[in-house]
């Protein structure tokens, strides 16, 4: 573009570097000014969850209840473990409430493969190996859980979340969306 210019008008040293630079700016201001954030519409739900375990992640056989505490609120369900999987490897799902459920899943075992610029994943089930996740909607203050296997009390604990924020489309897309994830086991 210089050089163009320079043929058509005769342009002293200074002059060429003066317009070099004024061209340089403009090709960043054009180039900046291109720029679009633009947004995906990735949602998520603000919720608290608990990982129950066993020392040797098996869960006995027997019936389960569980009573919960959601702010004062108290939910209860209840369910059946046979200690295997579902049809398909899959555990036990209960809706004890409209914010409150409760899964039984196996425990897997993933391995990550990396060819070039991909990766991929594979998880395989551990054969006699569950947890148990409760997942409670919205962010209460205070949870309190007592579970128990054919009336007698297995574990009973309190929890006090301590919730972190999340962006998943970007801090400036929003939604904003708050977790907390806790452990516990179980004897």
């Amino acid at each position: 573009m210089i050089r163009q210019l320079s043929c058509l008008v005769r342009l002293g040293p200074c002059a060429r570097k003066a317009v070099s630079l004024v061209a340089g700016l403009a090709t960043i201001a054009a180039a900046s000014g291109c720029v679009v954030k633009q947004c995906t519409e990735i949602g998520c739900d603000d919720s608290f969850s608990i990982t129950a375990t066993t020392a040797d992640k098996r869960w006995a056989p027997g019936e389960y209840a569980l009573d919960l505490s959601v702010d004062g609120a108290d939910v209860s369900c209840a369910y059946t473990w046979t200690n295997t999987p579902q049809v398909g490897g899959g555990g036990v799902f209960v809706q004890c409430g409209p914010a409150v459920t409760v899964s039984v899943d196996p425990v897997t075992r993933c391995t990550e493969t990396s060819d070039g610029d991909s990766v991929s994943q594979s998880c395989t089930p551990i054969s006699g190996q569950f947890t148990q996740r409760i997942t409670v909607q919205g962010t209460p203050a205070r949870v309190d859980v007592v579970v128990q296997r054919d009336g007698a009390v297995v574990g009973e604990r309190s929890f006090t979340p301590a919730y972190r924020s999340s962006y998943p489309n970007g801090r400036h897309c929003g939604p904003v969306c708050r977790g907390d994830a806790q452990d516990w086991q179980l004897p």
